[in-house]
């Protein structure tokens, strides 16, 4: 049916984990663990859950919740930091989700823009899908990655401030977080949309072959479900950056 392509998928995961090793010592290693416990936690809990009936978008709350407390004590141990970054994270994640989710009703998005979801409707076995609450739930876990990037480079930013100069205001602490955070901001929101529109580019292009209206793409599901996907996770990763500010600058001191 396929060209047996396993045997170099298994020689990438392998040099991916080496490398790890090499450059990140003990912290790849961990980082090896949480990316396994990561992997596990989708595929064995929160996949099966969702094809069970459960809600997708809460599934895929907690399953971000626990992804991040799983991922920051293992790299991190149990440290205010780490409490800070989990804060943070869930802050950012939550409002990614509700902007999602608000947009998505406003939109009327159905959740079956793509052609795997419309595959789906025709899965064996009578199984009944939220495909609008799994959109909710790709927007939710998409986000994830960046989100807990950004929180914990401000809450570990604002530690070593606080390290180093003990007797800081906690407004002091806030505004070096922000100020970390601005910095972070513009990368790491590239980062998103540039990993959707590569997700689409092929869309894209059949859009501008065709001389489709502007009017007309924007108003097509599929890519109305991407707008709002990479931009629900922005605006979940700037709120990142006053969320665990705050909650960092404000419970650092009390460490």
């Amino acid at each position: 049916y396929e060209i047996i392509r396993t045997k170099h998928m298994y020689m990438l995961i392998t040099v991916f984990f080496i490398t790890l090793v090499i450059f990140g010592g003990m912290k790849g290693f961990k980082a090896i663990i949480s990316l396994s416990i990561t992997f596990i936690a989708i595929i064995k809990i929160m996949l099966p859950l969702i094809l069970k009936g459960y809600s997708p978008f809460s599934i895929s709350i907690y399953i971000c919740i626990l992804v991040t407390l799983t991922t920051f004590i293992i790299s991190n141990g149990f440290t205010m930091k780490t409490f800070n970054a989990v804060l943070g994270t869930t802050g950012g994640v939550l409002t990614a989700g509700l902007v999602a989710y608000i947009m998505g009703h406003l939109s009327k998005l159905t959740g079956l823009g793509s052609e795997e979801a419309q595959m789906l409707l025709f899965a064996p076995g009578n199984i009944k899908l939220d495909f609008r609450g799994l959109l909710f739930a790709g927007i939710i876990m998409g986000a994830l990655g960046a989100v807990m990037d950004v929180s914990m480079g401000i809450a570990s930013a604002i530690n070593e401030v606080e390290f180093a100069k003990p007797h800081i205001s906690s407004i002091e602490l806030i505004g070096s977080g922000m100020n970390v955070g601005r910095d972070i901001m513009g990368t790491m929101s590239n980062t998103l949309i540039l990993a959707y529109i590569g997700g689409s580019i092929h869309l894209v292009l059949i859009m501008m072959v065709y001389h489709y209206p502007l009017r007309s793409i924007l108003s097509m599901d599929i890519i109305t479900s991407e707008i709002v996907r990479a931009l629900s996770g922005s605006i979940g990763l700037v709120f990142t950056i006053p969320i665990t500010a705050l909650i960092s600058g404000r419970l650092t001191q009390y460490e």
